[in-house]
């Protein structure tokens, strides 16, 4: 492998290596140039292209720390905003909502006035998409976390919050919450 200066890596030389070897590979060669001096292009191909990897691979927590980590060192706003709220989707379907939370307000931060309604929308929808998800996989307490990022959601409105309160209601049901059941029962 050619390389500039000492441990400077080319983004052709990672893209020549890349073209030859499977993904397990490929995520340990990435994660090693990471730890080498790359300028901010090839480091952004290096985050975005092994983050692209683990989102395959259903690894959301680690793809959407490194689009995060991408974010950063975005050039433009827009780039920024977009990749940012992709983070937050990512770590949404992996169940780290605080982590989520963190992307999506970075992502409000890059944003203009126009844009925030429909991050905002992005964001809820993400939510309920990955409680449906849980739920068709039958994976309840998963589903229950994800209703309830979903209410601590301070841009809901009460149509949708009384969607996540029906959905939660058999979760706490099926889950032994007996206690969080009847409370939510008297308030519906």
């Amino acid at each position: 492998m050619e390389q500039r200066g000492v441990g400077e890596v080319t983004k052709a030389d990672i893209q020549a290596k890349l073209a030859t070897v499977g993904d397990y590979v490929k995520m340990d060669f990435l994660q090693q140039c990471l730890k080498k001096m790359l300028d901010f292009d090839t480091r952004k191909y290096v985050l975005l292209t092994l983050a692209t990897i683990y989102e395959q691979r259903h690894m959301y927590l680690e793809a959407g720390k490194l689009i995060r980590n991408a974010a950063e060192i975005n050039t433009t706003f827009e780039g920024k905003m977009q990749d940012f709220l992709k983070s937050a989707e990512l770590l949404v379907r992996g169940g780290a909502f605080d982590e989520a939370r963190v992307s999506f307000i970075k992502a409000m931060g890059s944003a203009n006035e126009r844009q925030k309604p429909a991050l905002r929308d992005t964001f809820k929808k993400a939510h309920f998409t990955t409680a449906e998800e849980f739920l068709k996989k039958d994976k309840r307490k998963h589903a229950l976390e994800s209703y309830e990022s979903v209410l601590a959601l301070e841009f809901i409105t009460p149509e949708e919050k009384r969607k996540a309160q029906i959905a939660i209601l058999p979760l706490y049901e099926k889950l032994g919450k007996i206690k969080e059941f009847m409370n939510l029962k008297k308030q519906l």
